[in-house]
């Protein structure tokens, strides 16, 4: 979005986020009032992590439209570092929730990644190999009827890092056949957005993962697949 000097751009001083309008039910550090405000809108049973620390997760996917792959990641370990809430607050014009979070570091770690790569008028060409990313984010949830619509909460990623590190296994990076060379040297040739791309579907993941172990779990398996 571009931005604009002219004041007459926001002349509407009654827009619904101003912050005449919000309400700050707890303060962002503290975890065990956020965590009985979800609990008071819809039954979840109470959780709590330590960043550093790995999330077993059975599967993930994923996708990179630009290079028409879907990603699978199989019996995934996830890992959050620097996990910091920065904004916890209701509109109460529009009655949503607002939550945010920033994360120095999310780190996938998948030793079963298939990547399927769907090609024009034929099936996908699979193939499998080990997975580790590292991403930087913050991640922003809108949720709707004060925080009580958890499971259509509305989720986006602000990427911090548009380079972030990431391996995938031989069978993937350094394969012979001409369709994989021709994905992999097209990945790798614009990270930045495959990374846009894959945040459509990672950044909800993301939220789901974190809210469910460090705050309260509903029992939502997302993963990502659109089906």
């Amino acid at each position: 979005m571009a931005n604009s000097s002219d004041s007459s751009d926001n002349s509407v001083s009654s827009s619904s986020d101003s912050s005449d309008n919000l309400s700050k039910p707890c303060s962002t550090d503290d975890l065990d009032c956020i965590r009985q405000y979800f609990m008071s809108n819809e039954r979840c049973r109470p959780s709590s992590h330590e960043d550093g620390v790995a999330i077993h997760k059975d599967v993930q996917v994923a996708y990179i439209p630009k290079i028409n792959v879907t990603a699978i990641s199989l019996d995934e370990y996830i890992t959050f570092y620097g996990s910091t809430i920065k904004k916890f607050y209701i509109n109460n014009v529009s009655n949503n929730l607002v939550i945010s979070i920033d994360f120095e570091g999310i780190n996938i770690n998948s030793q079963h990644c298939t990547l399927a790569i769907n090609q024009r008028g034929e099936e996908p060409k699979l193939v499998e190999d080990y997975a580790n990313e590292s991403y930087s984010a913050e991640i922003t949830a809108v949720i709707s009827g004060r925080g009580k619509e958890i499971r259509s909460a509305k989720v986006s990623a602000f990427n911090t890092n548009a380079y972030p590190p990431f391996e995938l296994g031989p069978n993937i990076s350094q394969s012979s056949d001409d369709v994989v060379q021709a994905m992999y040297q097209e990945l790798v040739s614009n990270i930045p957005t495959a990374v846009q791309e894959l945040f459509l579907t990672k950044a909800p993941y993301f939220f789901y993962v974190y809210l469910q172990s460090y705050i309260c779990d509903y029992g939502i398996e997302y993963t990502g697949q659109i089906v």
